[in-house]
C-alpha cells in the first residue's frame, strides 16, 4: 500500500484537470502547502510516475530542493537532470553521468538546451552564480522548443530556494514562470507560512499566477478504510482502529509503516517497529537522541524529555528544567505550544516511554528480556488507554477543567483564557445532556458552562440548544462552549456564533487532552459522513431547577 491509494481523489481530481488543461492550452500552475508528513511529495511523485509519464508530448521533471543543499549543487543538478530527461525521452539505453558527458551526447538531439546547459555549469564554476542562477529557468523552455514536448516541472520543498547564496532567488523564476506558457509549475512546501509570503510576494505574479491548495493531514475516513483494508478477512476491533489512527495522525507514511509491519497484534506490532535491532523506526529514534549534544547535562536532558513525553509539561521555574527544555526544542525534540512542551510525534512519544527505558537497560537486563519488559510496558499503556476511551465523556472533561490555571492557548483560530475553577460539577443541560459548570474563585467573575454534544449537530438542534441556553438566564455571565465529536453544519456553527456560544470540535478537545497529559479520543464514525438529520423541534422543556439554584447561589436575577 502507498499513499497514493488512499483516500486523495480531490487533489489527484485537480490534478488530472490542471494537466489536462495544460494539454488543451489552459495553464494554472499549483502550489500544494501542508505540514510535514502529509503525503504531498509521494502523491506528487506517484502522479508524475503513473498517470503523467508516457502521455503524448508531454514531459515531467520532479526536483527536490534539498535542506542542506547549496546553491552551485542546485544548479549541477538541475542542468544533469534536464538533459537525463532528453535521454530518456529518446529511449536512450545507457548515457554518462557525468555533466560533460551528457552535454557531449545531447548536443546531437538538443543542441540549444545542451550548449545552454555547459554554459550555465561554466558560469556556476567561474564564481558567477547568480547568471548561472538566472539562466537556469530558461531550460524548460527550450527544451519544448527542441523536443516539442510540453513540461510539467514539479518543484518540491521550493521555499528552501530562498536559502541560496543567489540575488533574488524568485526573481528570475518568476520572470521565466510568466513568459513561459509551455511550461505548468507544481509547487510543493512543507512550510505553509513561508510558502504563503513567497507565493504572495516573490512569486506574485500578473501571469501564470498560482492556484494555492491546502493538503491537509488524511482524513479519518481514509484512515479506517485503509486499516480495514489491510485486514478484508476479518473485523478489526474498534480500539484496534482507533490507536492505529491516533498514532498515525493522518501521515500517509505513518500509516504504511503501521499497516506494513501489522501482522499479529497490537503489542507484537509496536514491539517489531520500537525493538527489533533492524527496525528502521529505531533507528530513526535513536538518531534523533543523537541530535543531543554530549554535555554533562544530557542524563537531565533525556529525563526532561521523558517527562515531556509522558504529558502535562509546563513552563519551568527551575534554571535547569527551562535550560534542557529550550536544548530540546532547539534540538527538534520537542515543540512549545503557549505554556505547554510537547512531543508533537505520538510514535516517537510512545517509543520514549515504552520502549527507550527498556533499550537503555538492555545491558543489564539482555536482549532475551527485554522483550518480556518492554510488552509488559506496552501492555499497560495500552490497557490504560483503553479505560481512558471508554470512560463517560463528563469524567474527563471535569478532569480536564480542574486542572485549567490561568492558561492562554489559541483554540479553533481564537485565544481563550482557560481560567482556574473553584469547582466544576455536573449538571443538566440542553436537551437534558449532561453539562459541566466550573465556578470561578469568589473574587473573579465569569464561570464556564461546557456541554459535551454526542452525534451530528444541524441547524435544527442548534436552535433549539440556543433556545434553552437564553432560557438560563442564571448563567448569562458564563462562557458557554459546546464541545462535539462529530462536525457540525455550518449554518448549526453560525447560529452558535450568532448566540455567542462556542463550539470545540473533536480536534480542538483532543488537543487540549494531549496538552494536559490525557489520552485523546476516538473520531466516531459517523464523524466521517455527517448526515444531515431531519429532526421535528420539540417543545422546550422546562429549565432545570438545579440550573436556577447555581445561578441564585451567585446572586444573580432571574
Amino acid at each position: 500500500m502507498t499513499p497514493f491509494r488512499f483516500d486523495r481523489g480531490d487533489l489527484l481530481s485537480l490534478l488530472r484537470k490542471r494537466v489536462s488543461g495544460f494539454q488543451a492550452g489552459y495553464r494554472q500552475n499549483l502550489a500544494l502547502i501542508g505540514p510535514p508528513g502529509v503525503g504531498k511529495s509521494a502523491l506528487i511523485r506517484q502522479f508524475l510516475s503513473e498517470e503523467v509519464r508516457g502521455e503524448s508530448l508531454l514531459l515531467p521533471l520532479y526536483f527536490e530542493v534539498g535542506a542542506e543543499e547549496s546553491a552551485p549543487e542546485w544548479v549541477s543538478r538541475f542542468a544533469r537532470t534536464v538533459l537525463y530527461a532528453v535521454l530518456q525521452l529518446r529511449e536512450t539505453e545507457s548515457f554518462p553521468t557525468d555533466l560533460a558527458g551528457l552535454v557531449k551526447t545531447c548536443a546531437a538531439l538538443v543542441p540549444r538546451t545542451a550548449a545552454l546547459a555547459k554554459r550555465i555549469t561554466a558560469l556556476s564554476e567561474s564564481g558567477r552564480l547568480d547568471e548561472a542562477y538566472d539562466h537556469l529557468w530558461e531550460l524548460p523552455h527550450l527544451l519544448t522548443q527542441e523536443t516539442g514536448h510540453r513540461v510539467l516541472l514539479a518543484l518540491d520543498e521550493f521555499h528552501r530556494l530562498r536559502g541560496f547564496s543567489v540575488k533574488e532567488p524568485f526573481r528570475s523564476l518568476g520572470r521565466n514562470i510568466m513568459v513561459q506558457p509551455t511550461t505548468l509549475y507544481l509547487l510543493a512546501s512543507s512550510e505553509p507560512a513561508a510558502a504563503q509570503a513567497i507565493l504572495g510576494e516573490g512569486l506574485a505574479l500578473l501571469f501564470g499566477k498560482f492556484e494555492s491548495v491546502e493538503v491537509p493531514p488524511l482524513a479519518s475516513r481514509a484512515c479506517r478504510n485503509a486499516i480495514r483494508q489491510a485486514r478484508p478477512e476479518e473485523a478489526v476491533d474498534p480500539f484496534d482502529e482507533y490507536l492505529l489512527m491516533d498514532l498515525a495522525q493522518g501521515q500517509p507514511h505513518r500509516l504504511n509503516l503501521l499497516l506494513g509491519a501489522w501482522r499479529g497484534s497490537l503489542t507484537d506490532l509496536l514491539e517489531s517497529l520500537f525493538i527489533d535491532p533492524g527496525s528502521p523506526l529505531r533507528h530513526e529514534f535513536e538518531q534523533r537522541l543523537r541530535l543531543l549534544p554530549s554535555l554533562r547535562n544530557r542524563i537531565f536532558c533525556l529525563q526532561v524529555l521523558e517527562r515531556v513525553a509522558i504529558g502535562g509539561c509546563r513552563q519551568e521555574p527551575s534554571a535547569q528544567v527551562a535550560g534542557a527544555l529550550r536544548l530540546l526544542k532547539d534540538c527538534g525534540l520537542i515543540a512549545r505550544e503557549g505554556a505547554f512542551y510537547r512531543v508533537p510525534d505520538r510514535l516517537f512519544r510512545l517509543w520514549l516511554i515504552t520502549a527507550q527505558p527498556v533499550l537503555q537497560g538492555v545491558g543489564l537486563i539482555g536482549e532475551s528480556q527485554a522483550s518480556g519488559h518492554f510488552r509488559r510496558a506496552a501492555a499497560a499503556w495500552m490497557e490504560q488507554l483503553r479505560r481512558a476511551v471508554d470512560r463517560p465523556r463528563e469524567e474527563q472533561l471535569r478532569e480536564l477543567m480542574l486542572l485549567w490555571n490561568g492558561e492562554v492557548l489559541e483554540l479553533d483560530g481564537k485565544k481563550a483564557l482557560l481560567p482556574k475553577f473553584r469547582q466544576v460539577e455536573q449538571v443538566p443541560g440542553p436537551l437534558d445532556r449532561p453539562s459541566l459548570l466550573g465556578r470561578p474563585a469568589k473574587s473573579q467573575k465569569g464561570g464556564w458552562w461546557v456541554v459535551p454534544w454526542k452525534g451530528p449537530l444541524d441547524e435544527v438542534l442548534a436552535r433549539q440548544v440556543v433556545h434553552q441556553v437564553r432560557a438560563f438566564a442564571p448563567l448569562k455571565e458564563y462562557r458557554k462552549v459546546l464541545i462535539g465529536a462529530s462536525p457540525a453544519e455550518v449554518n448549526a456553527r453560525l447560529v452558535l456564533q450568532e448566540a455567542k456560544v462556542r463550539f470545540w470540535d473533536l480536534g480542538v478537545l483532543n488537543r487540549l487532552l494531549d496538552l494536559y497529559g490525557f489520552s485523546p479520543l476516538p473520531v466516531p464514525e459517523e464523524a466521517d459522513h455527517s448526515p444531515a438529520l431531519t429532526v421535528p423541534l420539540p417543545e422546550v422543556p422546562p429549565v432545570s431547577t438545579r440550573l436556577e439554584a447555581a445561578g441564585n447561589e451567585r446572586g444573580q436575577v432571574l
